[in-house]
């Protein structure tokens, strides 16, 4: 199909979408487009991957260094390394998800990932001066997007058909242009594929003059369903620089090159009981809608840092990370079956032996591209991280604070403008506060104990509002391991994290005005990730 360039009303691209005077959104509504909450997840980095040693001391890395992780956190740590280092950091995380609901279907599963890899090599040495210069290049994991949540809801009065109706009474579309000849999916505003499906799968209808339910009665029971399952990464391949000026004074620059993949699948359905009314021809028993959709593209960003020992033992640490310039390709598709049985057949369906109407209804929406000109580019927020750690006999202790801000991340490109993306941006969103907290013990010469706590605080001005999206507005995340040095040669370190996500309430869907309100349950749920990473080192 071609590209879908139609602009799409204000109110579409953020906490609720309108036609005419109704509101609606949701998880099952607002897939069509990219939201302010897509990119935000996107810009979420909190530094829990990496190796097993930075993961098991929570990322408190902006004063400490010698540790390839430290090319994503602070740079100045790569001039540190006082030999060449290369190592790999296989990981598998297990996910869980807990809602408010009860489960629908498994909200469970499990990864196997790259965390780390890379590579420090030794360019200069010496005595004076410059101490040391060390390049170095691999990759970090900096976000995990791997998550499944499962909901169900019985006995409801609303139906996601109200609120397609709604759309469609606002739209101008009328039944005998999208049941006609020269209906095409790229006329249709994508906002409004899926309460097309709707009309083509027997959920509404204009036969009354006005849109409305159509083989759903208006006193069936609802039964909802949805799961919502998430794959997806975003990884940063690195080239770094790192100067060591007399021990005291250390500086470094990286160059950060980001790869992004999100992928989406969102299922909603609905089975209903009826009361006896002689008065329905027919009735439907379910419907099954299936969106997926997949957000993929690259980022660039500039690290640097400085790291400085005004005391043998006491590092400070500072970092300013520039906003990653995002250039995203969008696509989204969906369908929607359902199954009905024929209590009048007024309108002459074929009907199996049971009354059911052959074969069931089944629709698919054409795949909206966005690319090319019409791809999404914005930039995630600037970044300042400030650290401190303290050296003793046997150990050492590390203290992070990082300031993120996350009402300056703006859209630069996208295929329905950018002023009111960032107006949303603006009002909803503010600066976050991260603090990491870290821990090493050398409880033998060849064995190093480790920890971490980390904790990230709301980015948004609201933690109570009802968005269109769950969004995240807390996480915790601790972390232990431990380090073997096996010779001079070879070492390999181990680390577990737990990390725990909370989202805001949400709600499948929902469609009000001032005279009327449907809308399903208001849920909310909660993310827990178990991460094992293994490093393996090698000294040159």
């Amino acid at each position: 199909m071609k590209r879908i360039t139609s602009c799409m009303a204000a109110a579409l691209l953020f906490a609720g979408t309108a036609a005419a005077q109704y509101d609606t959104g949701g998880v099952v509504m607002d897939p069509s487009t990219v939201t302010a909450f897509d990119m935000f997840n996107l810009s979420q980095t909190q530094f829990s991957f990496g190796t097993a040693r930075a993961a098991a001391m929570a990322g408190a890395f902006t004063s400490l260094g010698a540790d390839l992780a430290s090319m994503s956190i602070n740079p100045a740590g790569l001039g540190m390394f006082q030999h060449n280092y290369v190592s790999v950091s296989p990981m598998m995380t297990f996910n869980s998800s807990k809602t408010s609901a009860g489960a629908f279907e498994r909200t469970s599963g499990s990864r196997f990932a790259i965390s780390n890899v890379g590579m420090s090599l030794k360019l200069r040495e010496s005595a004076t001066g410059v101490t040391a210069i060390n390049f170095g290049f691999g990759y970090n994991r900096l976000a995990d997007f791997n998550y499944t949540y499962s909901l169900s809801s019985q006995g409801q009065s609303a139906s996601i058909a109200d609120a397609f109706s709604r759309l469609l009474r606002g739209s101008g579309m009328d039944s005998g242009y999208i049941g006609g000849e020269d209906f095409y999916w790229g006329d249709v505003d994508p906002a409004l594929w899926g309460s097309t499906l709707g009309y083509l799968c027997g959920l509404t209808s204009d036969a009354s003059g006005t849109w409305d339910r159509d083989m759903i009665g208006q006193g069936a029971s609802v039964d909802q369903f949805s799961t919502v399952s998430s794959r997806g990464s975003v990884g940063e391949y690195l080239i770094s620089l790192g100067m060591n000026l007399k021990n005291k004074l250390y500086i470094g620059a990286s160059i950060g090159i980001q790869d992004v993949i999100m992928r989406r699948d969102i299922y909603y359905g609905e089975g209903y009981s009826y009361a006896t009314d002689p008065a329905l021809n027919y009735r439907m028993e379910y419907f099954n809608y299936d969106q997926w959709t997949r957000l993929s593209g690259a980022g660039i960003n500039f690290k640097f840092g400085m790291v400085y020992r005004p005391i043998e033992g006491l590092r400070i640490g500072v970092a300013v990370h520039t906003p990653t310039f995002y250039s995203l390709t969008y696509k989204y598709g969906g369908g929607m079956t359902s199954k009905v049985k024929a209590v009048n057949n007024v309108d002459g369906y074929e009907v199996d032996s049971n009354g059911y109407i052959n074969p069931p209804f089944s629709e698919a929406t054409a795949t909206l591209v966005d690319d090319g000109q019409y791809s999404w580019e914005f930039t995630s927020p600037t970044r300042l991280l400030f650290g401190a750690s303290y050296t003793f006999g046997f150990g050492v202790i590390s203290v992070d604070y990082e300031r993120d801000w996350y009402n300056g991340m703006r859209v630069s490109n996208s295929p329905y403008g950018k002023g009111l993306y960032d107006e949303f941006v603006r009002n909803n969103f503010k600066g976050s506060n991260t603090l990491r907290v870290g821990a090493e013990f050398k409880v033998l010469p060849q064995i190093a104990l480790r920890a971490g706590y980390g904790m990230w605080g709301s980015a948004l001005r609201d933690n109570s509002a009802v968005y269109s999206s769950p969004v995240i507005y807390h996480t915790d995340y601790v972390g232990a391991g431990a380090g073997f040095y096996l010779n001079n040669y070879f070492y390999i370190d181990l680390a577990y994290q737990y990390r725990n996500d909370k989202l805001t309430d949400y709600t499948t869907f929902y469609c009000y005005n001032d005279t009327e309100d449907f809308a399903s349950p208001t849920y909310r749920t909660s993310i827990q990730r178990h991460s094992v990473i293994l490093t393996l080192g090698f000294r040159f």
